[in-house]
């Protein structure tokens, strides 16, 4: 039982995040525990589900920009596969859910926009000298956000979004309380355009904490910068995402991580104007020292304009 409730927790730090609170509470003591601390923190970054639903709303905000005043709802579907192997243990994940959300531009200067996320995710955890152990959960995410236009040229366009929202994650590990969270999050975007080339880097904080679920929990703040390279073409639009995400607070766990790396390719097609379908791919991997977690996703998009 022990054993399955460190497994579950391990799930919990891959999916939503919040990795100090967990363990900040727990104490570690052990050596299983403390290596599986380290082994999972940041391994993924934030949940599955959180990155997607981020990654559209900016995608679709730097869309928006250009338009006239519109409405655009999208639907992604997406699948991620998570392995890791360490000296003591191995695991695998597999992750499966969507993201619907929507972006309402209300004028030159303030968009906007909401995504609701959902995951379901079956683990298998073989740990040296205990056999093996098997996890499902789940975990909903919710998200309302305001995009504010500071800078509106032809060549260069910015924006400041102030983003927040609420999670649940639960799992049927024995006696595991379902864990709600809170989460607010504030980035600037640059957009420079060159003919039909974007470059356009994101700086970004979030600063996320249970409320319900885990006793005596720190606030967890992170540093997310990004890029995406892209070219807009009139039917065939492709791009290419980097993002690196650190632990800034607790001490406990930014001492002990170097951060998370993701880079992988996009593209959109436009069936019609106000029609795009497309898909994206992303790689995922810590930087830090001794930890083997490798993540892939792939993602399908929709998007009506309307």
């Amino acid at each position: 039982m022990r054993l399955r409730s460190l497994c579950g927790i391990a799930l919990f730090l891959l999916l939503v995040g919040l990795v100090g609170p967990a363990f900040a509470q727990g104490g570690g003591g052990n050596d299983v525990n403390e290596e599986v601390r380290r082994a999972v923190e940041r391994a993924v970054g934030a949940s599955v589900s959180t990155s997607v639903a981020e990654s559209l709303s900016r995608s679709i905000v730097s869309e928006g920009t250009r338009q006239a005043e519109n409405t655009t709802i999208f639907f992604s579907p997406f699948y991620n596969r998570t392995d890791g192997d360490f000296d003591f243990a191995k695991f695998t994940a597999d992750t499966g859910g969507g993201t619907i959300g929507f972006l309402q531009k209300l004028n030159d200067v303030v968009l906007l926009h909401g995504a609701f996320a959902g995951a379901f995710t079956k683990a298998k955890t073989e740990v040296d000298g205990f056999g093996t152990v098997r996890v499902e959960t789940n975990f909903l995410d919710g998200r309302l956000g305001a995009d504010f236009i500071f800078l509106n040229e032809q060549v260069a366009k910015g924006w400041f979004t102030l983003e927040g929202g609420v999670s649940r994650f639960d799992s049927d590990v024995e006696d595991f309380d379902a864990i709600w969270a809170y989460r607010v999050a504030p980035s600037m975007t640059l957009s420079v355009r060159g003919g039909p080339i974007l470059f356009e880097p994101t700086i970004g904080f979030a600063f996320s904490r249970a409320f319900k679920g885990v006793d005596d929990a720190d606030t967890v703040i992170t540093f997310n910068p990004s890029f995406s390279v892209k070219y807009r073409g009139e039917k065939f639009r492709p791009q290419l995402n980097f993002a690196y995400s650190k632990v800034l607070a607790p001490k406990i766990v930014s001492g002990n991580e170097d951060g998370v790396i993701s880079i992988g390719p996009e593209i959109l097609y436009a069936i019609s104007p106000n029609i795009l379908i497309g898909g994206a791919y992303s790689y995922s991997t810590p930087l830090t020292k001794d930890i083997d977690v490798n993540s892939h996703t792939v993602t399908l998009e929709f998007r009506w304009i309307f």
